[in-house]
């Protein structure tokens, strides 16, 4: 019986509901009858007489369970129950008609732990497995994903019989009739109902009333007529893939960076995209990976044999991530350019959509690929580099051409993203332009040209940035910090040249503090640094010059690094003046404003 497969099943009538109604029940009232006979008192001969009248009724169960439909465990486990009593009350009338009287409802609970525990472990299918065929679309009844539900279902029921058994050794109503009857309709039946859903759901598999849809409609299902995962079919038809369940413009973005919010570019990025998709009408879910459990895929195959179209393997990518891909009609992959491809985060993500293929080879186009169960979703590649060369992406956009040919609608490549934040007019418009590539992607499938070039306009001369790249990256080591821990502790970077030094205070002049301020500020260095240059402030705009103005309204006059000191933070300006350490003329009120003037937007 449990290597019964669907294809082996009897073809039985369509029963009525009060045949249905009668097959579940009738077990139940000779327990029922005889419990409240026995329990009465009666004398030995009485309960044999009674023992005998239920084994025939019994026998009748059996019969009709078998031109209607099959026998239950539970119709078989109380015939031999009666028959065991029948047969002991002949043997032993005294002995077993006393233990009767005491504990009839004990039997009760015997006879159906007896017929949940007993079949599986002589592998047997599962007891649940009768009436769980009730409502489940034929096509599951031999899949493993239907067996492992109805085996814990069914062990599950063994431990509540198992619990009521030993309550009904004791005499009281509470314990043998009220403790078990509730725990029985409190959990046992709700468990019935709420289980099965959420073991397919947890696996990534449609819900029992999901199975029925499909069964019912095969156009209506997101893997041909049957439901994913659950299939145990014969080999298709390769030459053609299985059409996609028709939704509404559903956007899956996944963003693989490692770095949080308000740090990560890639991020940054994908929040304005996400916006602009949004803003034409479709529902975006962004997943930061960073927070997911996405595990190697481990080359087993079991997602095209054992379980097709399901990984073995219980993670948020199983569970979570993959039935969204397998929803969405647009899929970001949103990553940081590590070694000029995808990161490990991203990589895994992909190859842990093996699963919506099938194992069979096919050629096309003169290539050897894998049929699809599934058409996948369309793709838009969105990556953010260092180094300032667009040529840095060439072999992601080659990767990302080859793996997803026809399917990708997208290429968002953003070279010199360590510079945005520098760069605050600049960012903003590459970020409305990402937005805008949002709004076109929706609608029409494809990026403009005009967008693109706003996406990816220069930042900055290759010498600028450099110079203040390596600025950053100097104070981080001579500091012993981290980027991360940069950011956290607001540092700025240690400028190593006056070139530098204008670089810095230009990026970080806060043009709000400044308002309709009109000044010069002249520097003069000495020391190691020798050199000077002067900002000229004018409406909230600075310009940096290097040399003597003609007109500064502030001069100051210090050593190199005692103003660095003071720059970053190392080093007190005002105590540092007392000292005598530096020297100004002119307005000093200019001097007191410093830190508003250069407080940091933009920096």
């Amino acid at each position: 019986m449990g290597n019964e497969s669907p294809a082996t099943e009897k073809v039985l009538p369509t029963l009525t509901r009060p045949q249905q109604i009668f097959l579940y029940i009738a077990p139940f009232p000779a327990l029922a009858f005889f419990k409240i006979w026995a329990s009465l008192g009666r004398e030995p001969g009485s309960l044999l007489i009674a023992a005998c009248a239920m084994l025939v009724y019994c026998a009748a169960v059996v019969a009709l369970a078998r031109r209607w439909d099959k026998p239950t465990y539970f119709d078989w486990a109380v015939g031999a129950y009666f028959l065991l009593i029948t047969v002991s009350l002949a043997l032993w009338p005294g002995v077993i008609g006393a233990i009767l009287s005491r504990y009839a409802v004990t039997g009760i609970y015997l006879c159906m732990f007896a017929a949940a525990f007993v079949p599986p472990v002589l592998g047997l299918d599962p007891f649940t497995y009768h009436y769980a065929k009730k409502y489940a679309p034929k096509a599951v009844w031999g899949t493993s994903v239907f067996m492992s539900i109805n085996r814990i279902m069914t062990f599950a029921w063994s431990g509540l019989f198992a619990v009521c058994i030993v309550l009904s050794l004791y005499p009281s109503v509470i314990t043998r009739a009220l403790i078990p009857i509730s725990l029985i309709l409190g959990v046992g039946i709700p468990f019935n109902f709420r289980f099965p859903d959420y073991y397919l759901r947890r696996v990534g598999l449609p819900t029992i009333a999901e199975m029925r849809k499909f069964a019912k409609n095969p156009a209506a299902g997101a893997i041909g007529s049957r439901p994913p995962g659950l299939v145990v079919r014969p080999a298709p038809d390769i030459n053609k893939s299985q059409p996609r369940k028709e939704t509404t413009m559903k956007v899956l973005a996944i963003n693989s960076s490692a770095r949080s919010d308000g740090i990560s570019k890639t991020g940054m990025m994908l929040d304005a995209l996400a916006q602009g998709m949004r803003d034409a009408g479709a529902e975006v879910d962004v997943i930061p990976l960073r927070k997911k459990t996405v595990k190697n895929c481990i080359g087993c195959f079991t997602c095209w044999t054992k379980t097709p179209g399901v990984c073995i393997q219980k993670d948020d990518m199983t569970n979570e991530l993959f039935p969204k891909w397998l929803e969405a009609d647009i899929v970001v992959y949103a990553t940081p350019l590590y070694h000029f491809t995808v990161n490990a985060a991203m990589k895994a993500f992909i190859e842990r959509t093996l699963p919506v293929l099938e194992p069979f080879m096919v050629r096309t186009n003169g290539g050897t690929t894998h049929p699809l169960r599934q058409k996948p979703p369309k793709v838009v590649v969105l990556s953010v580099a260092g180094f300032p060369e667009a040529s840095v992406f060439a072999q992601l956009s080659s990767y990302a051409k080859f793996l997803f040919q026809k399917g990708l609608i997208g290429e968002i490549y953003r070279p010199g993203a360590e510079g945005m934040p520098r760069a605050p007019e600049i960012r903003k418009d590459i970020l409305d332009a990402t937005a805008q590539a949002g709004r076109e992607l929706v609608q029409s499938s494809k990026i403009s040209e005009a967008t693109m070039a706003r996406i990816t306009q220069p930042i900055a001369d290759f010498d600028a940035s450099a110079k203040l790249t390596n600025a950053f990256w100097k104070t981080c080591i001579q500091e012993g910090v981290s980027p991360r821990e940069f950011e956290q502790k607001n540092m700025i970077p240690r400028p190593d040249s006056i070139e530098t030094f204008m670089m810095i205070m230009s990026m970080g002049f806060n043009r709000e503090a400044a308002g309709a301020t009109k000044a010069v500020l002249q520097f003069n260095f000495s020391g190691e640094v020798k050199g000077a240059c002067y900002l000229t402030i004018d409406n909230g705009r600075i310009e940096p010059r290097a040399g003597n103005s003609e007109k500064p309204d502030l001069v100051v006059d210090a050593p190199f690094d005692i103003w660095m000191d003071i720059m970053t933070g190392k080093a007190d300006g005002q105590q540092m003046l007392m000292e005598q350490k530096y020297k100004t003329a002119g307005d000093l009120s200019l001097l007191m404003r410093m830190k508003d003037l250069f407080g940091g937007k933009g920096r």
